[in-house]
């Protein structure tokens, strides 16, 4: 199966006062169709920059430096900023962290709904309308007829959140990119966005990729997942090989992490020190000074993706192979 969306060898770096620094290091991964794959990690792992880089919003200071974006065999890099805005919201949409700070606090609702549907579509503003309503229907929203002339700061959390949904749904996307959707919402409306999010992609079999630190969400909704550290993949795998036999040290750690509500503990594990600075890159492995695995070698040299089953990957030393490595 050809994957939906492609991406190869991407490098982004950041223009700052301290010279050129690599957020994002030769990340790889695909994404098939009607698939949903998770991408974790800590803050700061360049997990955001990776799906900011994905619909062309980099902020100015950033530039893809090397490597493939493609949507079908369409090649995203270097697209003009015209020819991006034609794809982003009909090809591929993405549902923001805060909805507040992602709707325009001047216009309603449906404004911005109906400017999002007509860019895309050649229908008048009286069936753009209709269309938003169905839409807010569709993600749930009570009286959507007089909600579509409200103004975002009249909504709950949980509403904007259902809007910027209908947003990122309205135009029927191929591929829809989540970053952290649940994180500003208290757990009862995150399971009720999860859901709705789930419920949506089976009826337009669309692809997702989920951003998140979250590993309850991930169990939840991820057939596959991508684990991210200091800018680089250091594992990739299924979602049933994550929680039952992770293969990096990095992954296990984070899992250790995740209280267990079966066992009585008097202090929760947590995984010692903190991630390398990205202008103080160590020469070998990255994870090296948090291990408890470390060895002489991890210090010599950062290790290449490994190949440790169908679909599976990992970089760290102690899956070394004879197998040809993918870097």
């Amino acid at each position: 199966m050809k994957p939906i969306i492609e991406v190869k060898d991407l490098e982004v770096t950041f223009k700052t006062q301290e010279g050129n620094l690599k957020i994002v290091d030769h990340v790889s991964f695909s994404v098939n169709k009607g698939e949903t794959l998770g991408i974790v990690g800590e803050s700061g792992c360049g997990k955001s920059v990776t799906s900011l880089s994905l619909m062309g919003l980099l902020p100015p200071i950033a530039k893809v430096t090397n490597g493939s974006i493609k949507l079908k065999d369409k090649e995203l890099v270097g697209l003009k900023k015209r020819q991006y805005r034609s794809i982003r919201g009909k090809e591929i949409a993405m549902i923001f962290q805060e909805p507040m700070t992602s709707l325009n606090p001047v216009y309603t609702i449906g404004q911005q709904l109906m400017e999002l549907i007509r860019n895309h579509n050649s229908i008048s503003k009286k069936d753009a309308r209709k269309h938003a309503i169905k839409m807010l229907d569709l993600v749930g929203i009570p009286r959507s007829d007089e909600l579509i002339d409200e103004y975002p700061h009249q909504l709950s959390g949980g509403m904007r959140q259902r809007v910027m949904i209908a947003m990122a749904m309205s135009c029927d996307p191929e591929v829809l990119v989540a970053d952290e959707p649940t994180t500003a919402l208290d757990v009862t409306i995150q399971a009720q966005i999860l859901e709705l999010m789930a419920g949506l992609q089976k009826k337009i079999g669309m692809s997702m990729i989920l951003i998140t630190h979250d590993l309850g969400v991930v169990a939840e909704v991820c057939d596959r997942v991508v684990v991210m550290y200091a800018g680089q993949v250091v594992e990739e795998c299924s979602i049933e090989k994550l929680f039952s036999n992770p293969s990096h040290p990095y992954t296990q750690g984070l899992l250790s992490s995740v209280p267990n509500l079966d066992e009585e503990k008097k202090k929760l594990s947590s995984i010692p020190g903190t991630v390398p600075s990205p202008n103080e890159m160590p020469k070998g492995c990255r994870f090296a000074e948090r291990c408890s695995y470390v060895h002489e070698k991890c210090y010599m040299k950062n290790p290449d993706l490994f190949i440790t089953g169908a679909n599976s990957r990992s970089r760290c030393w102690l899956n070394e192979t004879e197998e040809e490595a993918v870097i």
